[in-house]
């Protein structure tokens, strides 16, 4: 949460924060931080224990008003204009730094975030250190990321709507499947073989009429294609009965929050072999559901989903230390999960080694599945909010067969 700020920095003894960029398109710490868009970018400072500042340009006022910040400020208020005449663009934008942080009382150790062009960073870092200024790096979690972890309320209320939104998109693309016909392998609409093509100018539309965009595209995945969990489908695939499809849809405000919501399903009867590897992830996902509280190791959660496929005869991601090579390209091959909210992938991680522990108001994916190269692959997924009791944002059904 964002008056988590103090907190963290009170821990890690930092006295200042800066958080930057030219833009908040790319950049979810700024956006974060200054709780609007900014087109033009800005720079966010706090001092420990006191209300924030953000400088914006000019014309971006008006944006930067409709945020979190009280104190809105300029570029001109701190002599930009003045700075940038009378040096090269690298010096002057030291320079203007330096007058901000004297300006406005920033002192002690002084960390710089926002996702932002490495090169062109540490030339910023290494011109204020030899003027001075003790800027100081930060391990992973940062302090921004660990404010972000957790979700406001209104952050949550925000990612309720944008899962029921996504849900109108998957439902509107179900009907568009239930009108296709089905003979025997063969699956058509309106006469002509159902491609991934048809289907994702169906999900396109929806989107559009939600609000919502797909910055990295959606995955709807049929046959042996979809034993790769990242295989998007192509176009000119063509969806036919009894073959597994996976669609994992992950929508995103323009410039706002995401969401992320798969399911697994399939034209006619499921083959057994596909129904098993489906009631396996189901009962994984219903286990690790269950599994959703306060303070939960989000180790133990993947180790788990781990134990029970293992016990159903499928390899596993933790098999690879091991060096099982099977595993990597068949089982349960990735992660439980991850946080979800400005980015589609942040903290905490339900994986195998890492140290988080679910905390009140995370938000977090639950996406255990299964590939086989052979016949395709299952996946299922949700998204839980932390708390006592959690809640299951996705209230999609999980039905296989269309």
């Amino acid at each position: 949460m964002i008056k988590d700020l103090d907190v963290e920095m009170e821990k890690g003894n930092v006295g200042s924060i800066i958080v930057f960029g030219d833009s908040t398109v790319g950049n979810p710490d700024l956006r974060y931080v200054a709780g609007t868009s900014l087109p033009r970018g800005g720079i966010f400072l706090k001092r420990r224990s006191n209300d924030p500042t953000l400088i914006v340009s000019n014309i971006d006022v008006g944006s930067a008003r409709q945020g979190k910040v009280r104190d809105i400020k300029t570029y001109s208020d701190f002599g930009y204009e003045r700075i940038a005449s009378n040096f090269d663009r690298d010096e002057a934008r030291i320079r203007f730094y330096q007058k901000i942080m004297k300006d406005e009382g920033l002192h002690g150790p002084t960390i710089l975030a926002g996702r932002n062009d490495v090169s062109n960073t540490l030339h910023l870092i290494d011109g204020l250190r030899r003027k001075g200024v003790k800027i100081i790096g930060e391990k992973s979690p940062t302090i921004v990321e660990t404010a972000r972890e957790t979700k406001d309320r209104w952050e949550i209320e925000r990612l309720r709507v944008l899962g029921k939104k996504t849900i109108r998109v998957v439902e509107d693309t179900l009907r568009f499947l239930r009108g296709a016909r089905v003979n025997g392998k063969r699956v058509s609409y309106r006469s002509r073989p159902l491609s991934v093509g048809m289907v994702k100018r169906v999900i396109g539309r929806s989107l559009s009429e939600q609000s919502l965009v797909a910055p990295e595209d959606t995955i709807f995945a049929p046959g042996r294609g979809s034993s790769d969990p990242h295989y998007r489908g192509e176009d000119e695939d063509v969806i036919r009965a009894g073959e597994p499809i996976v669609f994992d849809i992950f929508p995103s405000e323009p410039d706002g929050y995401w969401h992320d919501c798969t399911r697994t399903y399939l034209f006619g009867s499921p083959p057994r072999k596909v129904k098993e590897m489906y009631d396996a992830v189901l009962e994984v996902q219903t286990s690790a559901l269950d599994m959703v509280k306060e303070q939960v190791p989000c180790k133990e959660m993947m180790a788990n989903a781990c134990k029970i496929f293992e016990r159903k005869g499928y390899p596993t991601a933790r098999q690879l230390v091991k060096g099982n090579k099977e595993a990597r390209t068949r089982g349960f091959m990735h992660g439980l999960g991850h946080g979800i909210g400005l980015t589609i992938g942040e903290r905490p991680y339900l994986s195998l080694y890492g140290k988080d522990h679910l905390r009140k108001g995370s938000v977090v994916t639950i996406e255990p599945g299964l590939y086989e190269p052979r016949w395709g692959g299952v996946r299922i997924e949700d998204i839980v909010v932390v708390g006592s009791p959690s809640e299951n944002i996705t209230p999609l059904a999980k039905d296989i067969e269309l």
